[in-house]
């Protein structure tokens, strides 16, 4: 009975990812393609494709970086699977399912819902800074604000690196004043430093993406790679703190189309935002397809403990009682 039950569940939340891609597809505005050269397209949107993907496993680095600060050096075959799984909740409108996602599966590899729960917090407020940070060089194209100023947002990142416990201490100032229960865990400052690390570089790798979908409709290279590489990390950034759209729909398309006229007319900076929309889903479903189907068969063939779709039941939380390592404060 509980394994079908939870076989049902998992059929549901599939069913429910595809559904809310669907709808983030549907709702494009197309006809903004139909003026493209599509043979001159087609180098540039390949390269943008691969790009995104690379930047998305980069992004799972940066999270698998932080879980292993946490005191759980779980396989990273493993921890793609739960990372994935998480990430393809994304587009469901909340942003609790990922997290919901994230717990199930860790449980049925060794690690408490507490741990996960701490992950997931601390690589979303890692998330959110060094997004802010690789959209400096955005910033001064678009808002007219001189850079020196701008540079004061890399001040908190600079922080963090010399005092990484800073960083639970300030989940857990935030969770106080929401009421909530605070992370136990505290994160080894090496954890913090590479999930630090590993997602800046996947911010401004992605961004690249946009600036090849700009180049390749007439955008100057120059002076689009400094506001598309920036821009990109803020626009998601901003559209997922927005809950109650699948993957920041709407959101991040408008925030993409005000910056990208600065380096495009208006109709051309439109064709960007839908291919950049466009590419990004695709990439994200043939990354997440793809690491799930190799990570599923690396795990069974070593014999690594495996979480059986998005919501198992728990098979094991004793491994998960190591001693969290302390602060590098």
């Amino acid at each position: 009975m509980i394994v079908k039950l939870r076989s049902i569940i998992s059929v549901v939340f599939g069913l429910a990812v595809v559904a809310f891609v669907v709808v983030a597809v549907r709702e494009q505005d197309w006809t903004a393609l139909e003026a493209i050269d599509v043979r001159r397209l087609l180098p540039y949107a390949g390269a943008a494709f691969l790009i995104n993907a690379l930047a998305l496993w980069i992004g799972m680095l940066s999270w698998h970086s932080m879980l292993t600060g946490l005191g759980s050096p779980i396989g990273l075959w493993v921890g793609s699977r739960i990372y994935f799984v998480g990430f393809l909740a994304k587009f469901v409108p909340g942003r609790v399912w990922t997290l919901l996602a994230n717990i199930r599966m860790g449980t049925a590899a060794g690690v408490t819902p507490a741990r996960m729960t701490a992950v997931y917090l601390l690589s979303a407020a890692i998330g959110i800074l060094t997004g802010a940070l690789v959209g400096i060089p955005a910033a001064p194209a678009v808002t007219g604000t001189p850079g020196l100023l701008m540079v004061l947002a890399a001040v908190p990142i600079g922080v963090l690196l010399a005092r990484p416990g800073l960083l639970h201490r300030m989940v857990s100032a935030v969770l106080r004043l929401l009421r909530r229960q605070e992370p136990q865990d505290v994160p080894s400052g090496r954890g913090v430093r590479l999930a630090i690390a590993w997602q800046s570089l996947s911010w401004a790798i992605s961004g690249i993406h946009l600036w090849l979908l700009a180049v390749a409709v007439g955008a100057p290279p120059l002076k689009a790679l400094a506001v598309c590489a920036g821009a990109f990390g803020l626009a998601v950034i901003i559209g997922h703190l927005t809950l109650l759209t699948p993957d920041g729909l709407g959101v991040r398309e408008a925030l993409l189309l005000a910056v990208l006229t600065v380096v495009l007319p208006l109709p051309a900076a439109g064709t960007v935002v839908v291919l950049s929309r466009l590419i990004c889903t695709l990439s994200e479903l043939t990354m997440a397809g793809t690491v799930l189907l190799v990570a599923h068969i690396r795990v069974r063939s070593r014999n690594e403990p495996e979480e059986r779709g998005p919501w198992p039941v728990s098979t094991s939380s004793s491994s998960s009682t190591t001693t969290p390592p302390t602060s590098a404060v």
